[in-house]
């Protein structure tokens, strides 16, 4: 693109990149095409609270580097990822001035979607504070889920951690992911005939779905295949109080995973973490749970 091209916008977080999200960015390209306007996303390379507030910071749904995958994908001329602490401080005006020299004309906001530290609230203040300055605001209206409520970030966090990973997937729009290497760990699953890859998650900060055991995809090397993971403390066979770790069994797997990059698409929870009295209950449990997992995928 040349430097003279304007541009459409919008900014936020985009966290999960969601079926809100993709409706929200199909306005915007809908809105760009009448006015032959290009499009751009403005991102932040993490939550703004955690700048804002640390401690009230929510944990994510992507990492940066699976947030830029998906908006490779979405359709956008380009996106830009910003640091939150180099704007943080900029007013609503001050911010629209800055996109507006960067080429902006139109910035579309979402439902719920603010920016500027004097935390403007209604479309008639931000077209206030953007008056003057040649940049259009403009308002997308909000997908509703089927049974009328939200469909935010917020609501697919508490779907993972009540550990209801369907709901999560839809109103994701796909499956929700764990990526990272594949570490040694107490290799205990192998005596018992359920070889384990555990999975050293690449992004510390990303959500971890409700302890419990799934049925999951794994893709490793390029290959998918069924797996069914435990999400927790392994109180059968480790110490109370152990750290939360993610194993999965991968079926139909062969050969030695240590070092290799590996997602998991988390399909559907099956059960509760359980503590068994015996190996020969558990490893009678976990047959169970490799039947399931195999009728699921």
């Amino acid at each position: 693109m040349s430097d003279a091209t304007r541009f459409a916008a919008v900014v936020g977080t985009f966290d999960g990149m969601h079926r809100g999200h993709n409706y929200l960015l199909d306005e915007l390209k809908g809105r760009a095409s009448e006015l032959g306007l290009a499009t751009r996303v403005y991102t932040f390379t993490d939550h703004p609270l955690v700048t804002l507030c640390a401690g009230k910071a929510p944990l994510m749904l992507n990492s940066l580097i699976e947030k830029m995958r998906r908006l490779e994908f979405s359709g956008v001329d380009e996106y830009n990822i910003v640091d939150f602490c180099d704007i943080a401080s900029m007013t609503a005006r001050q911010y629209i001035e800055a996109l507006g020299s960067n080429g902006v004309e139109l910035i579309v906001i979402g439902y719920d979607n603010r920016f500027g530290s004097d935390r403007l609230v209604t479309l008639d203040q931000f077209r206030e504070a953007a008056r003057g300055t040649g940049v259009r605001i403009e308002q997308a209206s909000e997908l509703m889920t089927d049974d009328g409520s939200h469909l935010n970030s917020s609501a697919i966090r508490e779907s993972l951690l009540s550990g209801d990973a369907e709901r999560a997937n839809l109103l994701l729009g796909y499956e929700y992911e764990l990526s990272g290497m594949v570490v040694k760990g107490k290799q205990l699953g192998r005596t018992i005939g359920f070889p384990t890859a555990n999975l050293d998650v690449s992004c510390k900060r990303k959500l971890i779905p409700r302890n419990g055991v799934y049925a999951c995809r794994a893709i490793i090397e390029g290959n998918e295949l069924p797996a069914m993971v435990n999400v927790g403390h392994r109180p059968t066979v480790d110490v109370a109080g152990a750290p939360v770790s993610i194993e999965a069994h991968l079926i139909g797997g062969r050969g030695d995973m240590y070092g290799k990059s590996m997602t998991l698409k988390v399909v559907s929870r099956l059960r509760d973490e359980q503590r068994f009295d015996s190996i020969d209950q558990l490893k009678a449990r976990l047959e169970l749970d490799l039947r399931a997992t195999l009728r699921l995928l």
